[in-house]
């Protein structure tokens, strides 16, 4: 039997990863939506050329962001609950890029900011350490005898 507690999981990491798949999942209907809703009936119209390009490659930018966002969350929340160091620093990141969602993004993504950069935050991510042992640098060899 180990000495060692497995840790456990604050409810409010629970709360945070479940908030990043929900996040994760509508990013990814919001990438769809763009994707079928924005950019097939621009790219079949008949209107300006240069006109269509630009809607279609600035569509594309935010389907492509949303893709990407929504991806990320989902991992994200998944680290989280399986309380990894890299998971947090991932829903870090993601809440410092939903701040200038105002006002929403703004409260959760402060909130899960600051949260994450307590230590009652900080420490189910923290995976027990091993004692630090130093270790003696052993002497130089010493010089061979010399022979006279």
């Amino acid at each position: 039997m180990s000495a060692e507690m497995p840790r456990r999981r604050p409810d409010a990491v629970t709360i945070i990863a479940i908030y990043h798949f929900v996040a994760g999942g509508l990013a990814l209907l919001g990438a769809l939506a763009i994707l079928f809703f924005a950019i097939l009936p621009v790219a079949v119209s008949r209107g300006d050329p240069a006109g269509i390009a630009v809607s279609v490659a600035a569509l594309g930018l935010g389907f492509l962001f949303m893709l990407i966002f929504g991806i990320a969350a989902i991992i994200v929340g998944l680290g989280l609950l399986r309380l990894r160091s890299w998971a947090r620093w991932g829903a870090i990141v993601l809440a410092i890029l939903q701040l200038p969602l105002f006002p929403i993004g703004t409260i959760i993504g402060a909130a899960i900011i600051w949260y994450l950069l307590t230590d009652e935050g900080r420490e189910p991510f923290e995976g027990t350490r091993p004692p630090m042992t130093t270790t003696a640098t052993p002497p130089p060899p010493s010089p061979p005898p010399s022979i006279s």
